[in-house]
């Protein structure tokens, strides 16, 4: 006894196999072309950027602060990766009058720092008239054990 198989049986995994084929050839090219035009629009950002985030100094080490210009009410938003296992101590916020308006810890044993602040509220404004809030701040870091870091500086504007 004899079994007959169908001639379509054969033709299913051909069909499969120049499919797979065509889609591995479309996924490469579309690799390649959107990986070139986004190597393209980050030489593009990254030339104009990086001068300007260097000029404002908003950076020091594994820290980096994402603006150099603040308002009343906007929050500074502090970052750090990457900070070696032995830094440790304390990041300092310093009013343009040369206060300490608040510190805060980082240890290079956790992963990153992630902080949030608002520099100048509008309630600062009606409890402290007289404080000087506006102009120049400082982030410097006060390291315990291991690297020192510069201090980053930016600004606080009066937008009124």
């Amino acid at each position: 006894m004899s079994i007959k198989i169908p001639k379509i049986i054969f033709g299913i995994p051909i069909i499969i196999l120049i499919a797979i084929i065509i889609i591995v050839v479309l996924d490469s090219t579309y690799t390649e072309t959107s990986t070139h035009s986004m190597n393209s629009e980050f030489e593009e950002i990254s030339k104009s950027d990086v001068s300007e985030i260097f000029s404002n100094n908003l950076y020091s080490g594994p820290f980096a602060i994402l603006d150099g210009t603040y308002g009343v009410d906007d929050p500074v938003f502090l970052i750090g990766s990457e900070i070696p296992l032995d830094s440790k101590g304390e990041i300092v916020f310093i009013r343009p009058d040369g206060k300490i308006h608040h510190t805060y810890p980082f240890n290079g044993a956790k992963s990153a720092v992630n902080h949030y602040f608002t520099p100048v509220s509008s309630s600062d404004l009606k409890d402290c008239p007289k404080c000087d809030f506006f102009g120049t701040w400082e982030i410097s870091f006060r390291a315990d054990t291991g690297i020192s870091y510069t201090p980053i500086h930016f600004e606080v504007i009066d937008e009124n």
